[in-house]
């Protein structure tokens, strides 16, 4: 990462953003809905003058690490970039997803943020791609219960 210069500044300013579609449907299931949404961040990153360094989706979030924050608010960036995927989505691909969502809105009104210091790239991407493996496969409520019994006969022991 690199440090952020400015007219009378130097700095580092990282987020990490987690967004969930309203009712926390799993609609990132679908590739084309995932691939909208990753293309819409990175084009309204772009806009704003901030890099996504990490992109990650789980089956019904995503995570977002975006870095040279330092002219916007955590709370105008999210804005910003969930308006823009939302508008996108329900323009290119809403056909795939208003079947688990009701009324006009894609995201929920919530998010979580973090401030991160410094860091190296390498951290980021790994702590984002490993932390979803627990999100896709968690979802099979049979392996879930599969592994639910295991950990029951095992602590008996």
């Amino acid at each position: 990462m690199e440090m952020v210069r400015g007219h009378h500044s130097v700095g580092e300013s990282n987020l990490h953003l987690q967004f969930t579609p309203k009712y926390r449907r799993d609609v990132f299931r679908d590739e084309v809905v995932k691939e909208v949404c990753e293309e819409s961040f990175r084009e309204t990153a772009d806009k704003l003058g901030l890099v996504i360094y990490a992109l990650a989706f789980g089956p019904d979030h995503v995570h977002v690490f975006v870095g040279a924050c330092k002219n916007h608010s955590v709370a105008d960036t999210v804005r910003r970039l969930k308006g823009a995927s939302s508008r996108r989505i329900r323009k290119e691909c809403w056909d795939r997803v208003k079947s688990k969502l009701w009324g006009k809105f894609f995201w929920s009104g919530g998010y979580f943020y973090r401030s991160v210091g410094s860091t190296t790239d390498e951290a980021i991407q790994y702590y984002i791609e490993r932390s979803q493996e627990k999100h896709w496969t968690a979802l099979d409520h049979e392996e879930y219960e599969r592994r639910k019994g295991t950990q029951t006969v095992l602590s008996q022991s």
